[in-house]
Order: structure tokens, then sequence, then C-alpha cells
């Protein structure tokens, strides 16, 4: 099926970086008894007041602590803490705490409690890098973003928390902690300016070299009605830099040629062509077998599928030759590309066998790898200058289920070197 070029501006992200933190939170403090004894109060960048609390790395969280001193109270001390962990496991080794902020608001040692109704305002700023021992060095990372899904062992949680001291004859005042999304600012560099903004095609890896990263050659074996074998021959190319926002869309190209025309009509129909940006999540965790250990657990996932059409006006077009161009369309919800230690969160646009009923694929390797897959890194931003990227397939298309993939992790591991800093040493 071709579809038409028809431009359109991609879906900006569902969040507004910097935005507004009018948005008031207020949590009651508990003791062990369910008995409230304090008010925590600050503003956050959340839809609504109902909703998780959200903030951005770089950010401020303003916000109060309330409650009623009684007289003859013997607190000595009132801490706000803030901290950010990737949880991998059940066991205590299993907590890395990457972030841990903490500011006192009152001590007795420079002024006695007043009796009555007090309010201690308090600001406690994020980072953009925390810096962690690993593997007997410090480590430098940008600050991940909090993370949690149910087909992943693996949690990025952060926290907010109270905590009142006092004498030895009473006993502390502690608040559970309160969860808050936390939210990183990547972004891509600038790509296709002059034909965003012009409103015109892409040029192809042909016209414009420069533009794409292209791969190398990848040859797909099968039998056609399983009556004859053919091989095909894919090259694919992505729009460099290989770093994109969520909520836009990857522009890609592919070029296919086969001896053998039947096998090239099947395998290069739109339709059938499954492109798919995947995920891998990694981690580790005190609990894993021993053989696990060296490589950490893993979940990948197929979380977008490219759409196709064909190119009529490339001169290659023939019997033997296929031109086509296509997009993916990066959900909006995505967890950006980050590494936190042993965890990480890394994308590859992988091309797998065709989904059409004629070609037969062969797996002559016999791993269940992709023909091509492609490192890329997602953002959170859209680049600060330039045109937003251009959607050309119509919407309709982009109707997607993300699924569980089976199979090795196309060498996507711990650290993506492309347009987001994900960590150094």
């Amino acid at each position: 099926m071709n579809v038409p070029p028809t431009a359109q501006e991609a879906s900006p992200p569902s969040y507004a970086p910097n935005g507004d933190r009018d948005v008031r939170h207020r949590f009651p403090l508990l003791d062990k008894r369910g008995k409230p004894w304090g008010i925590l109060d600050f503003g956050s960048g959340a839809r609504s007041a109902k909703s998780i609390p959200l903030f951005y790395e770089d950010d401020i969280i303003h916000g109060s602590l309330e409650m009623d001193i009684e007289k003859g109270d013997s607190m000595r001390s009132v801490t706000v803490k803030v901290e950010g962990s990737v949880i991998t496991g059940t066991m205590v080794d299993d907590r890395t705490r990457f972030l841990h902020l903490s500011t006192c608001l009152w001590t007795r040692k420079t002024s006695p409690p007043a009796v009555g109704h007090a309010i201690w305002p308090f600001s406690i700023s994020l980072p953009r890098e925390v810096t962690i021992p690993l593997s007997g060095q410090q480590s430098t990372f940008r600050m991940p973003q909090s993370f949690l899904e149910r087909n992943a062992r693996v949690t990025v949680l952060y926290e907010i928390s109270v905590s009142l001291s006092r004498g030895m004859f009473r006993s502390d005042s502690k608040h559970d902690s309160d969860t808050f999304h936390a939210q990183s600012q990547t972004r891509p560099l600038p790509l296709r300016q002059r034909a965003y903004r012009l409103n015109r095609p892409l040029r192809g890896p042909t016209d414009d070299p420069e533009g794409w990263e292209t791969s190398v050659t990848a040859m797909a074996h099968g039998y056609v009605f399983r009556t004859r074998q053919a091989v095909v021959q894919c090259t694919l190319s992505l729009a460099r830099p290989l770093c994109y926002t969520r909520g836009s869309v990857i522009p890609c190209w592919i070029t296919l040629t086969s001896g053998d025309a039947e096998a090239l009509e099947l395998y290069g129909a739109p339709d059938a062509l499954t492109i798919h940006l995947r995920r891998c999540v990694r981690w580790k965790s005190a609990d894993m077998p021993s053989m696990q250990q060296v490589q950490g657990n893993m979940s990948l996932t197929a979380v977008a599928r490219a759409v196709w059409w064909m190119r009529s006006d490339d001169p290659r077009n023939d019997a033997y030759t296929r031109v086509l161009e296509g997009e993916l369309r990066v959900p909006s919800d995505l967890a950006c590309s980050s590494a936190m230690g042993s965890f990480s969160i890394a994308y590859a646009i992988a091309l797998g066998p065709p989904d059409c009923v004629g070609f037969t694929p062969v797996d002559r390797d016999g791993d269940g790898s992709p023909l091509v897959s492609m490192p890329v890194g997602i953002a959170t931003m859209y680049p600060a200058n330039g045109p937003r990227p251009v959607a050309y397939a119509p919407p309709s298309y982009d109707n997607f289920t993300p699924h569980d993939v089976a199979g090795p992790s196309e060498g996507v591991i711990y650290t993506y070197g492309g347009g987001v800093n994900m960590g150094r040493t």
C-alpha cells in the first residue's frame, strides 16, 4: 500500500518543560498510630493535585512543612529529605541510592520551639548529574527519569520524606516517603531543517548522503512459496543525528534488491516490512544466579513500528530494485535513553523478517537476531532552535501495540554515545 506524502507537524510531547509549578500537593504526615502530626505542602508541574508530583532535572522543589507544636514537646530537629534509587530486586544490595538531598528546617540548637502553629518553608534543588561509586571509581551519570513497568523487574524511584527527631525518652516521628516523578530534559540536534522549513519532501541517502546514517547491506535468505530459495539484499538508512524526541518521528529509508523479482515483490511490500523501535532495559541484582551476573538481566520490547510508502520518483525502482521511504512515530510516553550504574535504557531500530505469506525467512545464525540493528537515542525535548520534525504518514497508521521480544539484545548495552549524555567515568 502506498502512502501519499502529506506533511504535517509532528505532535508535541505530552508535557511542558519549565512550565508552571502552580499545582499544589498537600500530604498529611501520620505517626505509627495513624495520628496526623503535620502537613507537607509543595508545588510541582503535575497535571492536577491528584496526579503524582512531577519535577524536571535542575528543578527546585519549593514547599513548606506545617505542624502544631505542643508545650513541652522535646523535638530537637526537623528535616526534609529527597532520595533517588534504582531498585533491581528484593535484597538489601539491590537498591542503589544515587541521590540523597536533605535540608534541616529547624533545630533546637538555633532556636527553642515556639508553641502553636508553625510553618517552615524549604527549597531543594534537583541536580542534572549525579556521581556514584562504580567498579572502584567515581562515575558521573545524567540523573535518570522515573521508571516503573510491569514487565521489567527494575524501578527508578524518587521519594520525599520528613523526619522529626525527639529526645531519648520519646520516639521520633518519620513520615513514610511520598513518591514523585523526575523527568529528564534532553534535546537532540536539529535535523532536516531546510526541508521542514520549506515543507518539501526529504532528500534520500543518494542525494543527501551526509544527512543519513546507512547500515551495511544485510542478506535476507528465504523461500518463495516454499518452493525455491531467494535472497533479498537490504540497506536501511536513518536520518542523522541518531537521536530523536519522543512524540516526534524518525525518518527512514530502505533499499531492497534481489535477482528474484517475485521475492522482491513479496518482501518489499510496504505492509510486509517489519522495522521496529526496540527498547532494551538492562539491570543487575544481588539475587541473580552467578552466570547472569556477568551480563545482567534484560527486558526487550518492540515499542513502535515504521510505516512505508514507495518512492515512485526514484529512478532505481525496477523489477529487481525497490526503494521505499518511511517513518516511525516515537511514542510520547517513552522513557528516554538513560544509564545509572548497572541499569540502562537503550533503543535500536531493528529490521526483522517480513510479515507476508509468500516469503518464508531462514534464520541462518539461529539466534533470532534482526537483520539490521542501528542504536538510536530517545530525548525528551525538541531542539532549542529550528523547526519541528514533519510527519508525512497519516496518524491513522499509528496503531501499533507494544510487545515483548524474545531474542538477543543486538549489542545495545549500557551507554549510548550519540546526542544524549548517558554516563561517563
